[in-house]
């Protein structure tokens, strides 16, 4: 798992839309908007545009904790053995090795913020993106560049 563990001085961050580096990953629009490098491998806050039908394949973090907050839309969040119905102003905890996942059912586009801690988990998404510009997305890819990142694929 890659996280930043600078000790120098923290300066704070203003994040507005645009300004980020911005990538895509099986069809969801991600923004890292608070990454390890900002906050010395605290946080990762990330904001996710997904489209109905789109969402993350079952997985879990083996190094960190995460909670997804919707802000708009409705989803269907895997906790465990369980799914959860997730609509606007809810968030869903997920604490480190359970496994989980979410998918918009809805009609419409959805956001969900996606704190992780500690920080680093933006280096994983950004990895899989650019692979899976090269290959096609399966379990074996996103397991081999999930692993050293602490993401498991299930």
């Amino acid at each position: 798992m890659t996280t930043a563990t600078s000790t120098g001085p923290r300066t704070g961050r203003i994040a507005r839309p645009g300004e980020d580096k911005s990538f895509s990953l099986l069809g969801i629009a991600i923004r890292p908007v608070v990454t390890a490098a900002d906050s010395r491998g605290g946080l990762t806050l990330l904001e996710q545009v997904v489209p109905p039908g789109a969402g993350s394949p079952p997985h879990i973090l083996n190094h960190g904790d995460k909670a997804i907050y919707v802000v708009r839309g409705e989803f269907a969040v895997l906790l465990g053995e369980k799914t959860v119905a997730a609509t606007a102003g809810m968030c869903v905890f997920i604490p480190e090795g359970m496994t989980h996942n979410f998918k918009n059912v809805g009609t419409e586009p959805g956001t969900i913020l996606v704190a992780v801690s500690p920080g680093g988990h933006e280096a994983f998404l950004e990895d899989a993106s650019e692979a899976t510009k090269q290959a096609p997305a399966s379990k074996e890819l996103m397991n081999a560049v999930g692993q050293p990142h602490g993401v498991e694929m299930v």
